[in-house]
C-alpha cells in the first residue's frame, strides 16, 4: 500500500515537473501586451512575432510608391515595398508587459539599382550639329541639326523616394533637366560662311594649258585647312610631270615664254592666292612672276615652281576653312569657306612706274610667229584693305618688279622705235600666263 502511494506521488512530481519545464521555456507574454498596436497577451513567443506580422502585412497591402518621369508612371507595391523593423527586441522588451512601441520603415527593395535603371531609360546624349562638306556639289555643306540631351536626377531622386518611403510612401517626381548641345545648326552655319570668291579666265580653247588648270585645280578642290594650319601648294598639288598628267604649255621662264610641262598651274595658285588674301588668310609664302600676266593686276599673281617657289598659306582664323575650286569654260573659281567675320577684305594694285623695253633684236629670217613687238615692263606695289566697323585700313603687301621685254623685228622701223601704239597692243592681247 506504502509502494503504491510512493509511485503515485513520483508520477505526480514527474508531471509537474514537465509543466513547469514547459512553461519556461514557452512562457506566455501577460496580460495587456501590446507590441505596435497589436495585442499579444496570453501568446507565446511565436504567436506573438506571426501575429504583429500578419499586421504589418496587412498594413503595407496598402502602401504604394509612385515615381513619375514626365508623362510615365511607375508604381511600387509589395513584395518591392517592404518594412524593416526592430520586431526580435520588441518581443523581448514585451516579456515585462505593456505597450511596446515597433520601429519600422517603409522600404523600397534594391532602390539605388532600380531607380539608376530607370533614370537610364532617360538618359540621352546631346549631339552637336555636323557639317558635312562635299566639294563636288554645288551647295558643299549639309548641316546635320543638333540633338537636344537630357537626363534625370538621380541623387536627387533617390533622397526624393527615401523621404517619401520615411513618410510612408505617396509620389515622387523625377526631375528631367534637358541639355543643350554646344554647337547647334546656327553656329554651324556661321562656321562655313562663304569667305571670298575669286575668279580668273584663261583661254580654254589652248587645250594643254587649259586641262592644268583643270588638274590643278581637281588637286586642290575640297582641301580643309585647320585653325593654326599651314597649307602648302606644292604638297597638295605634288610634282606636275608628264606622269602625273600635266601636258606641256608656255610657261615664264627668265623673262621669256618657253614650253614646259605644267604651264597654266600658276594661274590655280595665283587664283587661290587671290581669294585667300580676300578670305583673311595670312600669306607666308609667294613669288612673283618675271613678267606681268594677264589674268591679274599686277603685284597679285602667285607663281609656284618645281621645289624652290611655293605658295603657302596661314590659317590664323578661329576656325577650319575649306577651298571649293570650279573649272567651267574658260573661267576658274576658288571660294573659300570658313567662320564668319566682321571684317572685309578687298584688293588695290597700284603702278608706280614702268621699265623701258631695250631696243628690239632685229632679225632678217625670222619667222612669223618669231616676231613681237617690245613691252615695257612695270614696278607695281599690292594693297590689301581692310574694313570693319566702318574705318578702312590699308595695309602693304608687296612690291614688285616686273621685266621688260625685248621685241623681234626683221628690221626696224624708220622712226627707229618699237611703236608705243603697236607696243600696247601686244600687251594687251598677247599677256599669256604660265
Amino acid at each position: 500500500m506504502r509502494t503504491v502511494v510512493l509511485r503515485k506521488t513520483c508520477i505526480l512530481l514527474a508531471a509537474l515537473c514537465a509543466a513547469f519545464a514547459l512553461c519556461g521555456f514557452a512562457r506566455l507574454f501577460p496580460r495587456g501586451t501590446f507590441i505596435g498596436g497589436v495585442n499579444v497577451s496570453r501568446l507565446p513567443r511565436a504567436a506573438a512575432e506571426a501575429r504583429v506580422r500578419d499586421a504589418l502585412a496587412a498594413e503595407l497591402a496598402e502602401k504604394s510608391l509612385t515615381v513619375r518621369f514626365g508623362e510615365d508612371v511607375y508604381v511600387f507595391r509589395p513584395p518591392e515595398l517592404y518594412y524593416k523593423t526592430d520586431l526580435a527586441a520588441a518581443l523581448s522588451a514585451a516579456r515585462r508587459g505593456g505597450e511596446v512601441p515597433l520601429k519600422k520603415q517603409l522600404c523600397l527593395a534594391e532602390a539605388e539599382d532600380r531607380l539608376r535603371a530607370l533614370c537610364d531609360n532617360y538618359y540621352k546624349k546631346s549631339a552637336c550639329a555636323r557639317i558635312l562638306f562635299d566639294a563636288e556639289k554645288e551647295q558643299p555643306f549639309t548641316v546635320v541639326r543638333e540633338k537636344e540631351g537630357m537626363y534625370a536626377d538621380g541623387a536627387r531622386l533617390l533622397q526624393d523616394v527615401r523621404r517619401a518611403l520615411a513618410a510612408g510612401g505617396g509620389e515622387v517626381r523625377a526631375e528631367l533637366h534637358r541639355v543643350a548641345p554646344s554647337f547647334g545648326e546656327e553656329e554651324a552655319l556661321r562656321a562655313v560662311s562663304l569667305l571670298a570668291s575669286f575668279e580668273t579666265r584663261f583661254n580654254a580653247e589652248n587645250a594643254p594649258r587649259a586641262h592644268n588648270i583643270r588638274l590643278a585645280a581637281s588637286a586642290l578642290n575640297g582641301c580643309t585647312l585647320p585653325a593654326g594650319g599651314l597649307f602648302s601648294f606644292n604638297a597638295r598639288t605634288g610634282a606636275r610631270t608628264a606622269a602625273r598628267g600635266y601636258r606641256e604649255a608656255p610657261v615664264i621662264l627668265e623673262g621669256e615664254y618657253v614650253p614646259g610641262v605644267g604651264g597654266g598651274v600658276c594661274q590655280v595658285s595665283t587664283t587661290l592666292y587671290n581669294a585667300a588674301l580676300l578670305a583673311g588668310l595670312q600669306v607666308k609664302e609667294h613669288h612673283a612672276h618675271s613678267l606681268p600676266v594677264g589674268y591679274v593686276e599686277p603685284s597679285f599673281d602667285a607663281m609656284v615652281s618645281g621645289k624652290s617657289c611655293d605658295l603657302k598659306l596661314y590659317n590664323g582664323l578661329e576656325g577650319k576653312v575649306y577651298f571649293v575650286l570650279r573649272v567651267q569654260g574658260g573661267c576658274l573659281r576658288v571660294r573659300i569657306y570658313g567662320p564668319a567675320s566682321d571684317t572685309t577684305y578687298a584688293r588695290e594694285s597700284v603702278v608706280t612706274g614702268t621699265v623701258a623695253p631695250p631696243p628690239p633684236q632685229v632679225r632678217a629670217d625670222a619667222k612669223e610667229e618669231e616676231l613681237r613687238a617690245p613691252q615695257a615692263g612695270l614696278t607695281s606695289e599690292g594693297w590689301l584693305l581692310c574694313r570693319r566697323q566702318g574705318t578702312v585700313r590699308r595695309v602693304l603687301l608687296r612690291k614688285d618688279r616686273y621685266a621688260a621685254r625685248r621685241g623681234v623685228v626683221r628690221e626696224l622701223p624708220q622712226n627707229g622705235g618699237g611703236g608705243a601704239d603697236e607696243e600696247k597692243e601686244k600687251t594687251e592681247d598677247g599677256r599669256v600666263a604660265p
